[in-house]
């Protein structure tokens, strides 16, 4: 399972695996109990692959909080994420030596060992590299996106050309009545 396929749902417990997609919902299968259900659009939904960690110098991302989780274990679950606010604090900090405390609440890090633990019994951890023909295409989509500016930019200059005339026009015809008696048509107006 790729770590984009995972998705955190505000208001929903645990993790959800995307089984399709369209412009107004999303549909879902819970990592819990294997409810498949519809997500609305206008819900906040979070992939695990965009989702850090404060620490003391920069954001930690997820992804790699949680492989750190996993080779410590050695790929057991953890303590529950019903266990004593302490006991889960020591154990992150025991994976992520400089967490700021200050900015990541104690219900965090209860989510996180809920998390590694759902991802664990699903047998999802370590996650599946993501597609080198996606990287390559990705690759491919900015020599495609150097040919397509390449292709808008004269565009944009034909546009900008063809404006030009109009302009020319406009003013040409603004200076027209001025000098054959625009001081009458301000009299007038």
């Amino acid at each position: 399972m790729k770590i984009s396929e995972v998705l955190a749902i505000s208001g929903k417990p645990g993790l959800f695996k995307v089984l399709a997609s369209s412009a107004k919902n999303l549909v879902v299968e819970s990592m819990l109990d294997g409810k498949r259900t519809s997500v609305p659009g206008s819900i906040r939904v979070s992939s695990l692959n965009d989702i850090t960690m404060y620490t003391l110098k920069d954001d930690v991302p997820l992804q790699e909080i949680l492989l750190k989780m996993h080779k410590k274990n050695k790929g057991a679950a953890v303590l529950s994420h019903n266990s004593t606010p302490q006991e889960i604090k020591d154990l992150v900090d025991s994976v992520i030596t400089n967490l700021d405390h200050d900015r990541v609440y104690s219900s965090d890090l209860r989510k996180l060992v809920q998390w590694y633990n759902i991802l664990i019994d699903q047998k999802a951890l370590p996650f599946d590299p993501e597609d080198p023909k996606e990287s390559e295409d990705g690759e491919e989509k900015d020599a495609t996106k150097d040919s397509t500016t390449a292709k808008k930019k004269p565009a944009a200059k034909k546009k900008h050309v063809a404006h030009k005339p109009v302009a020319k026009k406009r003013a040409s015809a603004k200076a027209a009545p001025s000098k054959a008696g625009g001081n009458k048509a301000t009299k007038k107006g």
